[in-house]
């Protein structure tokens, strides 16, 4: 299961689908919690996919809440569209984002 994420200045942004099923729950989990210890965030940005949430996508959405707020990081939920820029390969920093 690979969720899209951005980190950038230190806030970690994830996109979450809306859909993901039992078997997909586990993954995400897993994935969300390696990405916060990778990235070391000073706050957490999740944008939850529109339409109809499943158990499973909920549950993770707990799980995160869960995570950041034992790490004593900031969540804030977001339902505006997903506008992740490219993760750059290991070793190269980021282009700079343009200002238009």
């Amino acid at each position: 299961m690979h969720l899209e994420h951005t980190a950038e200045d230190r806030v970690l942004a994830l996109h979450l689908p809306a859909d993901l099923d039992l078997t997909a729950r586990a993954a995400a989990d897993l994935h969300v919690q390696r990405l916060l210890l990778a990235h070391r965030p000073v706050r957490v940005r999740l944008h939850l996919a529109a339409g109809p949430a499943t158990e499973a996508s909920l549950s993770v959405l707990a799980r995160v809440r869960r995570l950041c707020k034992g790490l004593g990081i900031p969540l804030d939920l977001s339902d505006q569209p997903w506008t992740a820029r490219p993760q750059p390969p290991y070793g190269r920093p980021a282009p700079p984002a343009s200002l238009t």
